[in-house]
């Protein structure tokens, strides 16, 4: 099958619920979940937006996710959803097991949102079907085997740049000043659980959080449904036009769909110089994203190719089991099954 680029997708916006939260877990630096909140941070607020922040403060300490050749898994996330079924049990008279008919995680969605206008990068999607529910998960394509098998110390570098901001900005208590004299531990994260409607397909979805707004300690249960979150980035300084339409062109729509999904008003990005030192910071509206790049990108499109998307998987999926490869082509877009 083939889907031109911008084929019917240039429509008004679907129908998408407002995300709404209904758990949460931890990743610990083991790698292994925790139903819990230990690895909550709390956004503290810059009192500046001119800074100088160094990114590679500690940096030969840094901890990182998992070896190169491994392949994570939706493991945890369905630990999560064993743990909390009664949450999402589906009615008995249905026929399914979960209310959900799609599960994921936000990241292959927002990858799916974005796929109208990337030409740079296919992708890999497993999808299994059980007891009436999708699962949906990425796998790495050879470009990116080989691109995270040749990984350079600058290319660590730079990818630990950005858990370093995030430590010049968190905390683990409200009242506490950020701590960045400690080594960054990327294998931590905070998730929390999201069910959305995107038209006729309700989703659940999992997606690491970055910080907390709240001046009180938190404790455990949490009162997930009414917590504010804010998202987190870096990018280089821009020093151009060209550098600013690249930005709008290649990153805003990531920072969206990313934030969107997720109901996330607020976007803060530390503009760093090349050699890994934050200089300013600014704050971003979601909500304003789509129009600042409305010359590169629509939102209508983008989420409209993700809801067909997911509606060729249901039709499509009549066995239990299907792996979907989609490669760019100049003007096309190649979706093919095995």
């Amino acid at each position: 099958m083939v889907y031109r680029i911008k084929k019917s997708w240039d429509k008004d916006f679907p129908y998408f619920e407002r995300p709404k939260a209904i758990g949460y877990y931890s990743i610990d630096s083991s790698r292994s979940i925790c139903f819990d909140s230990s690895q909550l941070t709390y956004y503290k607020p810059p009192k500046n937006y001119e800074v100088n922040f160094n990114l590679n403060q500690g940096i030969e300490s840094v901890k990182r996710k998992i070896k190169p050749t491994k392949h994570e898994k939706i493991d945890t996330f369905l630990q999560w959803i064993v743990n909390n079924i009664d949450k999402i049990r589906a009615d008995p008279e249905s026929g399914r097991s979960l209310q959900p008919n799609i599960v994921c995680f936000r990241g292959l969605l927002s990858r799916l949102i974005k796929t109208a206008y990337d030409e740079r990068e296919g992708w890999i999607i497993c999808a299994a079907k059980w007891k009436g529910t999708i699962y949906l998960m990425a796998f790495d394509t050879e470009a990116e085997k080989f691109e995270i098998l040749n990984q350079t110390e600058k290319d660590l570098q730079f990818s630990s740049w950005g858990f370093k901001f995030e430590q010049y900005i968190l905390t683990d208590e409200p009242n506490k000043s950020p701590d960045t004299s400690k080594p960054v531990d990327e294998r931590e994260e905070f998730c929390c659980v999201f069910q959305s409607h995107l038209n006729d397909n309700k989703l659940l979805y999992a997606a690491e959080m970055d910080g907390v707004y709240s001046d009180k300690l938190l404790s455990d249960p949490l009162p997930i449904e009414n917590l504010r979150f804010i998202e987190l980035k870096t990018s280089r300084l821009v020093d151009n036009e060209r550098q600013f339409s690249n930005l709008k062109k290649f990153k805003f729509i990531r920072w969206w769909s990313q934030s969107f999904l997720v109901g996330i008003d607020t976007i803060l990005c530390g503009f760093r110089d090349d050699k890994g030192v934050v200089r300013r910071l600014e704050n971003y509206r979601v909500a304003d994203l789509p129009k600042i790049s409305e010359r590169f990108w629509s939102a209508s499109v983008a989420m409209n190719f993700c809801d067909e998307f997911l509606n060729y998987v249901k039709k499509k999926l009549l066995q239990k089991f299907m792996i979907i490869r989609s490669i760019n082509l100049k003007g096309f877009r190649t979706v093919t099954l095995s």
